[in-house]
């Protein structure tokens, strides 16, 4: 029989990766050590729920075995042993959740809550890893065996969540007027609750009323409306129907587990036809969106330093659905737009509020770099106002954005690829880098070259 001193079996505990259920690798020493004791292994044995599936389901409020203890030797007598079950995401158990162990079991409750934390509610079985720590109890002393990074047991682990029997199904339908499948995602239903169509309303369908409800799968073949879902204010109600009477391409995104939705036009692009291009779509600059609702860009209404500009926003390119401005709201195929004077303006337009504000560009600068939100890095813009070019110098890792008329009534942030309207900080490490800014094409982006 080989024995050790805990403080050659710690030395060996650094040298060594365990991966089988035994540890001969000794005692870690956890509270500071004032005599010297030995060790040698201890064995334990998966439970058949640990080595097929850990049923949360069917045990609510009850215990599972996990593992027992299948051999003890060299040990001073006396020793006791604690067990904790360590459950985590990932093999290298960064991040890891503890349940406590008494006598081989857990709480089928405690390890449900940590299911929940990592992965949702969701019924579909999980796989996460788990690995059972062991402490031995000597006298006062307490120590994990095999070192920190020691698990028995460590593995992925099959687990069946409870069924928390929410009140969705796993596939909806656009019903009504017309019929589709709404997209989804392909996380369960309850972990990813929405729902989407996009839909296309002719004229002769908005002249009609276009109607509209959401049918759940269990009513696909013979829908029910008093078993569907259609629109009460924001909410969704059984028994409701919606109606659209303007024509366009719409989205409509259901939360069918809040029972609240969203309706908007979908158009990936606004053209800008006005004086600046020749009342022309395909020649006008574009707005762009990420949320179908808002869109955001610049266009040029006329030469610069004539006294005003037109232009109107065009979610076609033959005028089949315009917006104008009449009082102050969008308004379909409204008054034309009017800046004073013309130029090249930054527009924020919210196709679900019927808003529009204007930004005459002037200048457009780098700003918080090396944490200073209070000095724009002034840009040079090229002759049409669409590139802009810089030099900037990070001093170590830190972020910045592009604002506009040194204000924060227009700026743009995000991705270096796709730069959106108000959006986050840019990330950039130490360096000297020439910049350009280019807002020639949707999406805008920004390019940085080391100097």
């Amino acid at each position: 029989m080989k024995k050790y001193s805990i403080f050659l079996l710690s030395a060996l505990a650094l040298g060594f990766s365990a991966c089988d259920d035994k540890s001969d690798l000794g005692i870690q020493q956890v509270n500071e050590q004032e005599t010297i004791a030995e060790a040698n292994g201890l064995t334990l044995t998966a439970s058949s729920a640990y080595n097929a599936t850990i049923d949360l389901e069917n045990t609510v409020g009850q215990t599972i075995d996990i593992a027992s203890v299948a051999g003890v030797e060299g040990f001073p007598e006396g020793t006791t042993f604690t067990m904790k079950l360590a459950v985590a995401k990932s093999e290298d158990m960064s991040g890891k959740q503890i349940v406590a162990v008494n006598n081989g079991k857990i709480s089928s409750d405690d390890l449900e809550d940590v299911i929940v934390d990592f992965y949702n509610i969701t019924p579909e079985v999980v796989k996460p890893w788990m690995g059972v720590e062991v402490y031995a109890n000597v006298g006062t002393q307490q120590s994990r065996l095999g070192g920190e990074n020691f698990y028995y047991l460590k593995k992925q682990v099959n687990v069946l969540p409870v069924d928390a029997k929410l009140d969705i199904e796993s596939a909806y339908f656009l019903g009504g007027t017309e019929s589709q499948k709404m997209d989804h995602s392909d996380l369960h239903a309850y972990v990813d609750n929405n729902f989407i169509s996009v839909f296309e309303v002719s004229s002769a369908q908005a002249q009609a009323g276009f109607e509209w409800m959401i049918v759940p799968q269990s009513q696909e073949s013979a829908p029910d409306p008093a078993k569907c879902w259609g629109p009460q204010g924001d909410k969704l109600v059984l028994g409701a129907k919606g109606t659209i009477t303007a024509p366009g391409r719409y989205r409509l995104v259901a939360d069918m587990l809040k029972k609240t939705f969203t309706l908007t036009f979908a158009y990936e692009v606004l053209y800008t036809p006005g004086t600046g291009n020749g009342w022309n779509q395909a020649n006008s600059m574009q707005l762009y969106t990420v949320n179908y609702a808002d869109y955001f860009g610049v266009t040029r209404t006329g030469a610069d330093g004539e006294a005003k500009g037109e232009f109107k926003l065009d979610a076609s390119t033959d005028w089949s659905m315009n917006w104008g401005l009449n009082g102050g709201v969008l308004t379909p195929n409204g008054d034309n737009i009017v800046t004073e004077p013309a130029g090249l303006y930054f527009v924020k337009a919210n196709l679900n509020a019927l808003s529009i504000s204007l930004l005459l560009v002037k200048s457009v600068g780098i700003i918080g770099l090396n944490g200073n939100w209070d000095n724009d890095i002034v840009m040079t813009s090229s002759s049409d106002g669409l590139v802009w070019t810089g030099t900037m110098k990070a001093d170590g890792d830190t972020d910045f954005k592009f604002r506009f008329n040194g204000g924060w009534d227009a700026n743009l942030g995000g991705s270096m690829d796709k730069l959106v309207s108000d959006g986050d900080n840019i990330p950039v490490s130490a360096g000297t880098y020439d910049v350009v800014l280019d807002m020639t094409k949707v999406p805008y982006t920004c390019t940085l070259t080391a100097k």
